[in-house]
């Protein structure tokens, strides 16, 4: 049964951010529900804990057999994405606070959907799940320094010292107790036992996701609808960013490294498909209240996200004919 939810859960991601966030903006603008926001930090960690567990860090030890799909991937995630991020968000961003709730999402890991992507579309998992680790432990030491030098440009003083603090609670504690959760259960009860209670850690993150995103939206709600116009914006550029991607990635593994196919849908669904939940996470506990409002920016372009991979995965048996040739 909670594979059943775990999977509805996952499969109406479009629906369900949609109407989360119209319930909250509704409620949030009739019943001034300012008071949610000091929920949000517990919300944030109940729902990065579990994403922790479900990070597969056993499968680093066989990365030698991927290691070129996991350096294309770990380039295109933190030079790539950001470069091109930033090129767009200066064609049609104008707030620097946007930009930078932008910024911090285009170089996030790839989220634990991504894996499940790759393997809906018959691509590599082993290659996925390591990409996804390292990613991982990238970002906690790219974030730091990326939210210093993008909180200076925004005119945010937030010191460095505070985005470490911040951290070590959203990211590193999480990672170690989730770590230490798996290793438990895995050694008492073995492998398997973890297999069959791992979608109940899918599904805590999700709905958790889902709760915090209704938070954001109820507890600015009216700033929400005083700033529609910026939200708007977010399309030009998300079509651009993810299409673009997309089109990029497809070509130079074709053409330039010659990939197989299931090494290629492991590096576009752990590149192209970005960690939202923690970018909100990140945002909210690092920039306070100014960061409950950034955090609507990813939240919003998880909507153009899900439905572009949903489309590409459509896609994946004439990808696979192309690349078979």
């Amino acid at each position: 049964m909670i594979q059943e939810i775990q999977k509805n859960l996952s499969k109406n991601i479009l629906l369900y951010t949609l109407l989360v966030m119209i319930l909250g903006v509704l409620l949030g603008h009739y019943l001034n529900l300012k008071w949610l926001s000091k929920l949000i930090l517990p919300t944030v960690f109940l729902m990065i804990f579990p994403m922790m567990v479900n990070l597969s860090l056993s499968s680093l030890k066989e990365v030698k057999g991927s290691m070129k799909p996991l350096i294309e991937a770990l380039i295109l995630n933190f030079i790539y994405a950001p470069l091109f991020m930033w090129f767009l968000t200066s064609l049609f961003i104008s707030d620097p606070k946007i930009k930078l709730a932008l910024m911090l999402l285009s170089i996030a890991p790839a989220s634990s959907m991504g894996l499940g992507y790759i393997g809906l579309a018959e691509g590599h998992m082993l290659s996925g799940a390591i990409i996804v680790a390292f990613a991982f432990l990238m970002s906690i030491l790219v974030y730091p320094l990326a939210g210093h030098y993008l909180a200076m440009g925004a005119n945010l003083p937030v010191p460095f010292k505070l985005i470490l603090k911040n951290l070590l609670i959203v990211l590193i504690l999480p990672l170690l107790l989730g770590v230490g959760v798996r290793e438990y259960v895995e050694k008492k009860h073995g492998k398997k036992a973890f297999i069959k209670i791992k979608p109940y850690f899918s599904t805590m993150t999700l709905t958790f996701l889902y709760i915090l995103m209704f938070i954001i939206f109820a507890s600015k709600a009216n700033l929400i609808l005083k700033n529609y116009k910026d939200i708007l914006l977010l399309l030009p550029v998300a079509i651009l960013f993810y299409g673009v991607t997309v089109l990029f990635v497809l070509l130079i593994n074709k053409k330039l490294f010659s990939f197989e196919y299931g090494h290629h849908q492991a590096v576009v669904f752990t590149s192209v498909s970005k960690n939202v939940a923690l970018t909100i996470a990140i945002l909210i506990s690092v920039f306070g209240k100014e960061g409950q409002y950034m955090a609507v920016f990813p939240a919003i372009m998880s909507l153009f996200q899900a439905p572009f991979l949903m489309l590409y995965l459509k896609a994946s048996n004439k990808i696979k004919r192309w690349f078979e040739k």
